[in-house]
């Protein structure tokens, strides 16, 4: 795969990506410390694209047998990106739609939330296909490695520019900054999409989608116990990880009263956290070792959330987003051990079987750590109607899930997953070809 086309998918990626910063760096906020709205209704509508994701196998599949307009995976990074760019603007306006009625507006942030999350799921599904079909496994890695780095820091830069946007914050503010992202995003998309595939009609080899099943993921999962082991394991660290990506901006608001201009940078702090971490640690990991390096970052998380509990009982801004940029650190070198494990726990006649199975981790963890976060948010909120011990409360539950982690991961070995897949090995190969 060639350096244009390497660009260009970068630029898609950048464009669906994108659209996730207001919703998760600004619009979580306005509703749950602003408008006064349920966390955990928050928590469910921003967790709709992987409750969604299942559809990916679904679209893939079919992508996979039926070309467009000469072309199997363009029109749908197309129509998925402009959904979501679409999805996201809109789910601005359907949060102050709720704000002045309820029911009505609930089926407007449905409908504006689902087309955000399907828009999200049916472009990576397609643009990820893209760089399987495009390129070798060396040039796989190259492009998802330029593609991740794109990533974040155009998160970094979309959540300043957030920031300035909204202030001083009106809701007119909040509606451009959005707009910006927009058009920003449906810009990247069609640039980035515009001559990237090559014709159907040019295809030597049978293209293939990149969706994990969950179905198959379960069937393979029930052949090798210490790959359910490994799965629990993933799932336990992204629920305890991600279970604050929600609740950060609003806690910021409602302990400490920082406005949304300053709680909208949040993620650009943790996000040059995550990316000095991506840049430098590769050295650390070979020279201690992927489950070590691992450990490292839950425990330099677990203090993270530990100084975040801490700032809020203290009232210290200052003390918060230095704890918000320690947990970038720590989550930056969890991805990047756990990912270099991740590559370790497969088979090479079933790699990609293996690597769908913790991609099914990663979606459940995720959804499930949205969800969590806000119903003990809630839960402690009518248990004491003290805001902050619903947020500790959270924080304390990623302490101990991260610790947990740590725990079971001294039992997964790749020696030991390797050694039980050999002995199912047909079953497993069996499956594959499915």
């Amino acid at each position: 795969m060639n350096w244009r086309r390497i660009a260009q998918l970068s630029l898609v990626h950048v464009g669906v990506s994108i659209t996730v910063v207001p919703v998760t760096s600004t619009l979580n906020r306005v509703m749950i410390a602003d408008l006064g709205m349920s966390a955990l209704l928050v928590a469910l509508l921003v967790a709709l694209p992987y409750f969604l994701s299942p559809l990916q196998v679904a679209l893939g599949a079919w992508a996979d047998r039926n070309p467009i307009g000469n072309r199997y995976r363009t029109p749908w990074i197309v129509v998925g990106g402009l959904m979501a760019a679409t999805g996201s603007y809109f789910t601005a306006h359907s949060a102050y739609w709720m704000d002045a009625n309820f029911w009505p507006g609930l089926l407007g942030a449905l409908l504006a939330f689902s087309v955000w999350g399907m828009g999200v799921n049916v472009a990576s599904v397609s643009y990820l296909s893209l760089v399987t079909d495009l390129a070798d496994e060396n040039g796989r890695s190259r492009a998802v490695s330029v593609m991740w780095t794109a990533m974040i820091l155009s998160t970094i830069f979309v959540s300043l520019g957030i920031s300035r946007l909204v202030d001083p914050y009106t809701v007119q503010a909040l509606y451009t900054a959005f707009g910006a992202v927009w058009l920003v995003s449906v810009v990247f998309v069609l640039v980035g999409a515009y001559g990237l595939e090559p014709p159907a009609s040019q295809r030597t080899t049978p293209v293939r989608h990149s969706a994990d099943s969950p179905a198959q993921a379960m069937r393979l999962l029930a052949l090798n116990p210490v790959a359910r082991r490994f799965f629990v394991y993933l799932v336990l660290v992204l629920i305890s990880i991600h279970a604050q990506d929600v609740l950060l901006e609003p806690f910021g608001a409602e302990a400490l009263q920082m406005p949304v201009a300053a709680t909208s940078r949040l993620t650009s702090i943790w996000g040059v956290g995550v990316f000095l971490t991506l840049l430098g640690s590769l050295p650390l990991v070979r020279r201690i070792g992927k489950k070590r390096s691992a450990n490292i970052g839950a425990f330099v998380a677990a203090v993270a959330f530990g100084l975040i509990s801490l700032s809020g009982w203290m009232g210290q801004s200052g003390l918060f987003m230095a704890a918000v940029f320690l947990l970038g650190l720590g989550g930056g070198l969890m991805t990047v051990s756990n990912l270099s494990f991740m590559l370790d726990m497969t088979l090479p006649q079933a790699a990609g079987l293996y690597v769908g199975a913790w991609g099914v981790a990663n979606f459940a963890g995720q959804a499930i750590g949205n969800v969590i976060s806000g119903l003990l948010r809630d839960f402690f909120l009518w248990l004491t109607g003290a805001p902050l011990v619903g947020y500790i409360a959270v924080f304390s539950m990623e302490i101990v899930g991260l610790l947990l982690a740590v725990w079971l991961f001294r039992s997964i070995e790749v020696a030991d997953f390797r050694r039980q897949a050999e002995v199912r090995l047909q079953e497993i190969l069996a499956l594959a070809r499915e």
